[in-house]
């Protein structure tokens, strides 16, 4: 008897205390936490958001999609939720193989893994290849974005840069590409202005093979000369942001290049663009592209009266959701970055969040990527895609705003490239 009174003791305040914590951290649709109460928030963000809510910097408004994130995809990607159901596996490398020959594929059309197991050792890797391949079914992307900087004094100055981002897997058009030298993909990023960066360029190909790096070249106006970086250099700021190549959409480095762990699995408020998907209209061309009633976002410095971060997103909708949270390590001694974290949503496993710290183990930036759904008026035709980024560099009390479409920067989708456009000549003509 005086055992189970001393266990009641025991665990009775414990037990309060769990209750009062899921209490706190109970929030639903239409709520707005703000630094009045930040406690409902405490649990489901990572550690630097919820210290900017505590503060006042940001206020988050609670919503809910008007559409499924799991499904929304073309109908081929939909299909191989099912037909690619334990149909790859990963070898000694990493590299994804077929599960029955042992055999690296010759392609691979949707999803890699459609459901991954959390008890897996290889569960972390293979969420970040499913990532991957999600961008790679709304096949090539064109884009010319805007890039805004913000210090402790308010806005700064603003870049526009374009993209040209060229896969070679992921769905079937891709695949059916003659692709002798086993390139996942090509991308290119272009400065357009101001004067100081315009014509200062970026250019990836990335290879199937695991333990072959990306090849990375970069051209700098100053010089007139194409310079190959090495991959450590893919953790070194973009045309003068805070933003580095890898954390375009929190990761788009090589899969191998990094070691993965899972951590945990846990709710948390994931940042999304719209309740309802973007409109997707076809051009002359016959290719999809983000229509001109796209919704414009607003940002601390643009909003008059407003005391929080000049940064601080005004109308994202944050969702209450699922996620696991991946240790990442780079491989590569002379990568910037030491361990960092990537917020991932169970079952499409896009990430949402990273944190990022030095060599030295100190917290160091936040990336946070409000990701953008779209679809066609008769909704035939379903992408998800990158839509607005933050980098937040809370050391030099500076962040890097990346804008998705808009109104004036439509995206394209499913361009017909030419792959020689990829080529070191093909590259320089980009470069003016």
């Amino acid at each position: 008897m005086r055992s189970r009174l001393l266990a009641i003791l025991f665990f009775a305040p414990c037990l309060v205390l769990l209750l009062t914590s899921q209490a706190l951290s109970d929030v639903s649709p239409g709520d707005v936490i703000d630094k009045t109460n930040w406690e409902k928030a405490e649990g489901l963000l990572p550690e630097p958001l919820l210290d900017w809510l505590k503060n006042g910097k940001v206020v988050l408004e609670i919503g809910a999609l008007n559409y499924n994130p799991l499904v929304h995809h073309p109908t081929f990607a939909l299909e191989t939720l099912k037909t690619n159901l334990g149909k790859y596996a990963l070898d000694e490398n990493e590299a994804i193989i077929d599960a029955k020959t042992g055999k690296r594929p010759k392609s691979i059309i949707g999803f890699p893994f459609p459901e991954i197991d959390p008890h897996d050792p290889k569960a972390a890797t293979k969420m970040l290849y499913t990532k991957m391949y999600t961008q790679y079914i709304a096949g090539n992307a064109r884009a010319v974005f805007k890039t805004h900087y913000t210090n402790r004094s308010g806005y700064a100055r603003s870049t526009i840069a374009a993209m040209e981002n060229m896969v070679m897997d992921g769905n079937s058009k891709s695949a059916a590409r003659p692709n002798r030298d086993r390139v996942e993909k090509y991308q290119i990023f272009v400065a357009r202005s101001p004067y100081d960066i315009a014509g200062s360029a970026i250019m990836t190909w990335r290879y199937f093979a695991p333990q072959k790096e990306d090849n990375t070249f970069t051209y700098l106006p100053a010089i007139r000369r194409v310079r190959r970086m090495s991959p450590g250099n893919r953790s070194d700021a973009l045309f003068g942001s805070d933003i580095a190549v890898d954390d375009i959409a929190c990761y788009d480095g090589k899969v191998t290049a990094m070691n993965w762990k899972l951590l945990r699995k846990q709710e948390a408020l994931l940042p999304y663009n719209y309740k309802d998907p973007g409109l997707l209209v076809k051009n002359e061309d016959e290719e999809w592209e983000s229509s001109e009633n796209i919704k414009k976002f607003t940002y601390g410095y643009e909003k008059e009266g407003w005391q929080g971060a000049h940064w601080a997103p005004m109308d994202w909708v944050w969702v209450k959701e699922p996620v696991y949270v991946v240790e990442v390590r780079a491989k590569d001694p002379y990568y910037n970055y030491g361990p960092q974290e990537l917020w991932v949503r169970e079952g499409n496993w896009l990430a949402h969040y990273k944190i990022i710290n030095d060599r030295a183990g100190k917290y160091w930036k936040t990336v946070m990527m409000a990701i953008g759904f779209f679809e066609s008026g008769d909704k035939e035709m379903r992408l998800t895609f990158s839509g607005e980024q933050l980098v937040i560099d809370e050391r030099a009390d500076h962040a890097t705003l990346a804008t998705g479409p808009s109104p004036t920067d439509i995206w394209q989708y499913d361009v017909e490239m030419d792959e020689n456009d990829f080529s070191l000549a093909g590259f320089q003509k980009f470069c003016k």
